[in-house]
């Protein structure tokens, strides 16, 4: 009875109109574990369907993946499809690959402090964050502050004003500053070698803690013109990149990136489909990954290097500078079968 009330007043629009199998359906076949029970958590893990995991496990048992840092067949097939994997995150994130470049990381933490520690900050640079956040983009901030930036935490508040030409409402944001942090301890930094200062704000897509979504034209807004979004709070001056937290965001709905042109964007997979954990990745635009100075290097990206001389040789690809080591190849060869159902039930909503 209780069901049937719900669905009186909530049912319409209610699961996916071009299904074959309504919602109970596909729960009692994809989910049978749920039988019973009632899960809340989907904020924190999304679940993994059944036929993702037995198409996962007949991948492994019938390919052989080697090492994708060797040389052999096996290595070109892992590399092959590692490549697709790449592809098919940028597909999702309708981000080209001229313009972005997939980072695979262990989660969308690790990808934030690949950010944060290679981010040029400077004595001059602000890190200007929306108080609605994740701790780990918060972590960011001992990156900046160590090295003498400005830390300015911000409330955003969403303003409806008619536009003059559209005839539409379009969105305007008032900035209100919370908090101010510098470290007067702070190792002395200089200004990236061009001279110029680079500044980054970060906000969530969607907070996890809350569930407030953020309007994505916060990045064209900041881009285009910084100064006059943020009035008087501004404390960077030079260059501002935009990063967006969309680990919880996009488990449902996407960034579209040709539209927001963020500068870093940081996901775990296993928000949108479940499995694998310990897999994530940081969507960086090309021009922007050109300033991230990364300092450690790793196994198999990096051409050659020598014990008792100071020499290294990188590698040239974005992925190779940024990456550590041998990505989890297993799990990347794995996402495929999560998107393939994560396509399969958007084309069933249209």
């Amino acid at each position: 009875m209780e069901k049937e009330e719900f669905m009186a007043q909530f049912g319409e629009g209610y699961g996916y109109p071009n299904a074959p199998k309504n919602i109970d359906e596909i729960r009692a076949t994809e989910f049978k574990r749920l039988q019973g029970l009632v899960y809340l958590d989907h904020a924190g893990a999304t679940l993994y369907s059944e036929s993702q995991i037995e198409a996962v496990g007949k991948d492994l048992t019938s390919n052989v993946f080697g090492n994708p840092h060797s040389l052999s067949d096996c290595s070109i097939t892992t590399s092959d499809f590692i490549t697709a994997a790449r592809q098919q995150v940028l597909d999702f994130f309708n981000a080209s690959p001229k313009d972005y470049t997939c980072i695979f990381t262990s989660g969308a933490t690790a990808a934030l402090k690949l950010v944060g520690e290679g981010f040029p900050w400077s004595r001059e640079s602000c890190y200007m964050y929306t108080m609605e956040n994740h701790n780990s983009v918060l972590g960011i901030r001992e990156y900046a502050l160590e090295k003498g930036a400005t830390a300015l935490a911000v409330d955003i508040e969403e303003v409806e004003y008619p536009s003059i030409q559209s005839k539409a409402h379009e969105p305007r944001f008032q900035f209100c500053k919370h908090s101010l942090q510098r470290r007067a301890e702070a190792k002395s930094s200089s200004s990236d070698l061009n001279g110029c200062t680079y500044n980054l704000f970060a906000f969530p897509s969607e907070c996890n803690f809350s569930g407030r979504r953020f309007h994505l034209d916060l990045v064209n807004i900041i881009k285009d013109d910084p100064v006059k979004s943020f009035g008087g709070l501004l404390h960077g001056q030079g260059s501002w990149m935009v990063l967006i937290d969309a680990a919880k965001g996009c488990a449902t709905e996407p960034l579209d990136l040709a539209r927001y042109p963020a500068d870093f964007v940081v996901f775990s997979f296993y928000k949108i489909f479940g499995y694998p954990t310990g897999l994530g990745a940081l969507i960086v635009r090309n021009e922007a990954a050109k300033f991230l100075r990364k300092t450690y290097f790793s196994g198999g990206t990096v051409s050659a290097s020598i014990a008792d001389i100071d020499y290294i040789k990188r590698r040239d690809s974005i992925e190779q500078l940024l990456e550590d080591g041998t990505v989890s190849f297993l799990s990347i060869a794995s996402i495929r079968h999560g998107f393939n159902i994560i396509n399969t039930l958007t084309s069933l909503c249209y």
